[in-house]
């Protein structure tokens, strides 16, 4: 069946007589647990409701059928993570049925034959789709690494656990509805000049798109009105390197557990705020992903009349986000698999701030030899004194991109940057106080500790009061005074312990304390242990204690 230019259609109608692709630059499938269960609940209240289901707007590109095929070939410009998903809740709905006749026709019908799918996504994703639907049970799980595939089988598997409670009526009515009575709003478009355009027209008005689906879409734009697309190509290139990346970043963020609430803006911006030279008229350092994209859009307006320039503008821009973003990714490889980066990437924990600085720096070959002052940077600045100062950072991430500075002029503004908000003698200072609670208390500690324990031990471990916050003994008769409340939280009277062993000493004085010590893997909470055991632990040795540490931390942490 062939698609006119623009109509409402059923999803059967659409998958019956028509093969559809999703091109290589296309967004990988990202749809989340969350996106798929509303689907279905969606879906569910209107059967109950006898209403049909309006899910949107679909756009694609129709090609010439290859070979003997009678089926209209397209390639889909718009909407494929709707389409995927609808596509994998037919397969499962379908899969259900007990008639094997009846399976295989309505399979071969709306889904497609083994590797001749209806709906195929070109490249590896496309291998996985077809062994989804076809041969689910030879998928091993812990051999995925793509997330897009990740994020599939979890649909599948999704539908397959909500469909397990519906009898064999109850299915095909499911079926049934899924083919006759959900609609989408369909455009078909002749080439990719118009189908930029649709789609740019599409996504402006409202409807929900992300960031970087905005930013391709626009320097399409641009590229096929102003620049007869010239750049066509180069953008869906350099695109589907920024996609794969940010999937990359994604699965390798979670199994570090680093950068926090990382997301599709935070790439975009990172790059933003090393990438000055492109926006000198507009770029701030405070600007959100929002205002990021309408500085785009606006310098390709600017520049739209002057071909030369726009041509560079975005050929530039777009070569370097890519390159950014595939380094990025592969930034986060290094730190899984290099044993120094593990402590200050893991362990610590670089602020977000620092990033666009620390990318820059790997894609330079630079970062191993200032990631020690970064680290020093990163506790005294962004933990112990817990500001987060974003302007410097920013434009050294953008001199980085602009200008070629050695090792030395980039650790000397470096050091200047620390000596500005958190100097040695203010770094003393700061460790005297009351520190307890402080982001970088831990950090200290075990850097003090000096023993090589693993990252799951590490996050396990709590700070522990030496002298208890709310003792069941008297503090006087350790030299306290009535600042115990104060001198209780100073490093000195801190150290780590494991959590099962803190819940059992509790609140109990030092000398009770010991057994529970001496069972840690910790070296200075052991040695404590020691200490407590041979003489009278009090005041003077957890002021000793906390000279020692500071002394320490200087030395380990020092600007060079």
């Amino acid at each position: 069946m062939s698609i006119t230019k623009s109509q409402t259609e059923k999803i059967g109608s659409i998958f019956k007589g028509n093969h559809f692709t999703i091109p290589k630059y296309q967004r990988k499938y990202s749809w989340t647990g969350n996106e798929t269960k509303a689907l279905w609940n969606d879906i569910n209240e209107s059967i109950g409701n006898d209403m049909n289901h309006f899910i949107g707007t679909l756009c694609f590109k129709e090609n010439k059928s290859l070979g003997l095929s009678t089926d209209t070939e397209y390639e889909v410009i718009d909407g494929q993570q709707r389409l995927t998903t609808l596509f994998i809740l037919l397969s499962v709905l379908i899969e259900k049925l007990p008639d094997v006749k009846a399976r295989k026709d309505q399979q071969k019908a709306f889904i497609g034959e083994e590797n001749n799918l209806k709906l195929l996504p070109q490249g590896i994703d496309g291998e996985f789709l077809n062994k989804l639907i076809f041969d689910f049970n030879s998928i091993d799980k812990n051999s995925l690494r793509k997330r897009s595939q990740k994020l599939m089988l979890k649909a599948k598997e999704q539908f397959s656990a909500l469909a397990d409670g519906l009898d064999i009526n109850e299915i095909t009515k499911w079926i049934i509805y899924v083919r006759d009575n959900i609609e989408v709003l369909v455009f078909n478009v002749e080439n990719q000049a118009q189908a930029v355009k649709m789609f740019s027209i599409i996504n402006d008005r409202g409807l929900p798109l992300r960031v970087l689906d905005k930013t391709k879409s626009i320097l399409m734009l641009y590229s096929t009105l102003f620049l007869n697309e010239e750049l066509n190509d180069l953008i869906n290139n350099e695109f589907e390197k920024i996609f794969d990346a940010y999937d990359d970043i994604l699965v390798l963020k979670s199994e570090l557990d680093i950068l926090g609430r990382f997301e599709e803006n935070t790439i975009f911006t990172h790059h933003y705020y090393s990438a000055h030279k492109f926006f000198r008229e507009t770029w701030n350092n405070r600007d959100g992903a929002n205002t990021v994209f309408s500085n785009i859009k606006n310098k390709c307006e600017l520049l739209r009349d002057n071909k030369e320039e726009l041509k560079s503008f975005i050929k530039d821009y777009v070569e370097d986000f890519s390159d950014f973003s595939v380094h990025y990714a592969s930034l986060l490889d290094k730190i899984k698999n290099t044993e120094s980066y593990q402590k200050p990437f893991r362990f610590l924990e670089f602020s977000a701030t620092l990033y666009p600085v620390i990318v820059r720096l790997h894609m330079q070959d630079k970062l191993d030899e200032l990631l020690s002052l970064l680290e020093a940077i990163e506790v005294r600045v962004y933990k112990l004194k817990g500001t987060n100062p974003i302007a410097d950072m920013y434009w050294l991430s953008s001199r980085l991109n602009n200008e070629n500075l050695s090792v030395d002029e980039i650790r000397n503004t470096l050091i200047y940057f620390g000596n500005k908000f958190m100097n040695d003698y203010s770094f003393q200072n700061y460790l005297e106080e009351n520190i307890y609670g402080n982001g970088s208390v831990r950090y200290i500690l075990l850097e003090y500790n000096n023993q090589s324990i693993s990252y799951s031990k590490y996050k396990s471990l709590q700070i522990e009061h030496i002298f208890s916050r709310e003792p069941d003994f008297d503090p006087t008769q350790y030299g306290f005074d009535e600042n115990y409340d104060y001198e209780k939280n100073r490093i000195g009277n801190l150290t780590l312990l494991e959590e099962n062993i803190n819940k059992s000493v509790k609140n109990q004085a030092p000398i009770n304390k010991v057994d529970g010590y001496l069972r840690s893997e910790i070296k200075i909470t052991r040695d404590i242990a020691g200490k407590i055991n041979n003489g009278k632990f009090n005041k003077e040795d957890v002021d000793n204690r906390r000279k020692d540490i500071i002394d320490n931390s200087v030395k380990r942490f020092r600007y060079e």
